[in-house]
C-alpha cells in the first residue's frame, strides 16, 4: 500500500512530514474569493498558482485563503527541509462550497467544510494518480494524520479509520459523475509513537520555519470564541469575510454569538492561545 502525510502547514503535521517520511505528501488549501484578504505580495501569489495549477488546473485562478498566510510560507520552506515535493491541491473557493449547501456557513450542525476542500481534494488526487492496481482495482493508501498522542481522543479507532469521500469520477453528459471512494486507512504514528505537544514546540526551536500563531482557517468554528476574538486582531480582513458570509446566511457559526459580536468582546488575556481548530474530523490539524 501506498502512503500519504496529510499537511496542515501547523507544527505537528509538519513535524509528521519531518519523522515519517510517505510517498507522498499532499496539502490541500482553503481557497477564498476575497480580494480584500489576498496577499500583497504578488509574487507570493503566483507560487501559490503555480504549486495549484500543476495538479488543480481544472479550477479557477487563487485569489486568497481562509488560513492564515503564514500557513502558504511554512509549506514552501517545509518543501524544502524536507527535500521531498508537498502536492498543493485545493476544492471549490469556501463562497461556492457555503451555496452548494443551501447558502449557509458550517457549524456543529453542518460540518461540511473539511469534507468539501481538505478530505475530498485529497480523495480526488488519490483516485486519479495512484489508487489503481494494475488489475483496474482500487487500493486505499495509509493516510497517515497529524494527530498527538496528548489529543488521541481526535483519532479515529477501529472501522472508523476507512476513510470513505463522495467524489466527482468523471461526466455524465453535463452533470457531474459521483462516486463514493474508500480511498484511505486513518494512520495516527504520533499516537503510536506517543509524540506530545512538548516534543514538537521543542523540536521547532532549533529550526526556522515561521508557524501561523492560530493554524487552519482562522474563522472555524471550532476554535474558542477568545481565539476568534484574538483572530480578529491577527487577521482581520479574512474575519470580516467570514463574518459578511455569516451576515449573508441564514444560519450562523455558533449557536450563542455572531462573528461580530465576537468581534466586540474584551480579550482574555491569560487564554492559552493557537491552538489550531480542534475539528474532529481530524484532517485540519495544528
Amino acid at each position: 500500500m501506498k502512503s500519504i502525510n496529510s499537511l496542515s502547514g501547523g507544527k505537528t503535521s509538519s513535524y509528521l512530514a519531518y519523522h515519517y517520511p510517505a510517498d507522498y505528501n499532499l496539502f490541500s488549501l482553503v481557497c477564498i474569493d476575497d480580494i480584500n484578504s489576498a496577499n500583497k505580495d504578488k509574487k507570493l501569489i503566483q507560487q501559490v498558482n503555480d504549486k495549484l495549477q500543476k495538479y488543480c488546473s481544472n479550477k479557477p485562478e487563487f485569489i486568497a485563503t481562509a488560513e492564515d498566510d503564514k500557513t502558504i510560507k511554512v509549506i514552501l520552506d517545509l518543501e524544502q527541509l524536507i527535500g521531498q515535493e508537498i502536492i498543493w491541491l485545493r476544492g471549490d473557493s469556501f463562497e461556492i462550497v457555503n451555496k452548494k449547501h443551501g447558502k449557509t456557513v458550517p457549524n456543529m450542525a453542518m460540518r461540511y467544510c473539511t469534507t468539501d476542500m481538505k478530505i475530498k481534494p485529497i480523495a480526488e488526487w488519490v483516485y486519479n494518480n495512484i489508487g489503481k492496481t494494475e488489475c483496474g482495482d482500487f487500493q486505499p493508501v495509509f493516510s497517515n494524520i497529524g494527530i498527538r498522542y496528548d489529543e488521541e481522543h481526535r483519532a479515529k479507532i477501529g472501522n472508523e479509520r476507512k476513510l470513505n469521500t463522495k467524489i466527482v469520477i468523471g461526466k455524465r453528459g453535463s452533470q457531474n459523475k459521483w462516486k463514493n471512494f474508500h480511498w484511505g486507512i486513518a494512520n495516527y504514528p504520533l499516537v503510536n509513537n506517543k509524540i506530545h505537544h512538548y516534543q514538537i514546540r521543542k523540536f521547532w526551536e532549533t529550526k526556522h520555519l515561521i508557524f501561523p500563531e492560530d493554524s487552519n482557517c482562522v474563522g472555524c468554528f471550532w476554535k474558542d470564541v477568545q481565539q476568534l476574538r484574538k483572530n480578529w486582531d491577527n487577521n482581520n480582513s479574512k474575519m470580516q469575510w467570514f463574518a459578511d458570509q455569516e451576515s449573508n446566511s441564514k444560519y450562523n457559526y455558533k449557536s450563542n454569538m455572531t462573528y461580530e459580536q465576537i468581534k466586540r468582546i474584551g480579550l482574555q488575556q491569560d487564554f492559552f492561545f493557537g491552538t489550531g481548530s480542534g475539528c474532529q474530523a481530524g484532517f485540519c490539524t495544528d
